[in-house]
């Protein structure tokens, strides 16, 4: 695998772990985690419009738009809110590690399926032994993180 992707995903999980701390600041100060969600993908829709045009990314055609599968529009915006959400409210009670740890659990269990299964379009990258050992050792990990 690429070296700089393995460095970028490490990056984005690094900002992944902060941003929960980031938008419970924001949310502390507007009293409600709605707001602090609300302002983050504000934010965030603004910061993309604003680089996709500086790289020249076109709007897409009617055409496009309208040929998506209707749930396509919804699944990803939905998991995001939900994902951000959760974060702000978890992430303060269980503490950075509790909150990463069921997300990571979550997030490797749901992509090992995808993987195995060939999921929503994905290659299929079955479970073997070491697949599924790797696995394990990451939710032990996990599991001691959250509870010790």
């Amino acid at each position: 695998m690429n070296f700089i992707y393995i460095v970028v995903a490490i990056l984005a999980g690094v900002a992944f772990a902060i941003q929960p701390a980031i938008n419970d600041t924001v949310a502390r100060n507007l009293n409600h985690p709605i707001q602090a969600s609300f302002i983050s993908f504000f934010v965030g829709t603004v910061l993309l419009l604003v680089v996709g045009l500086s790289m020249g990314m076109k709007i897409p055609s009617t055409e496009k738009l309208l040929a998506l599968p209707w749930w396509l529009y919804l699944a990803g915006g939905t998991i995001g809110s939900f994902v951000v959400t959760a974060a702000l409210i978890i992430q303060p009670k269980t503490g950075s590690g509790g909150w990463i740890s069921g997300y990571v659990f979550g997030q490797l269990t749901m992509s090992m399926l995808l993987d195995n299964f060939g999921w929503l379009g994905l290659e299929t990258h079955p479970i073997n032994l070491m697949r599924g050992l790797g696995a394990f050792l990451l939710v032990l990990g996990a599991v001691l993180i959250a509870n010790y």
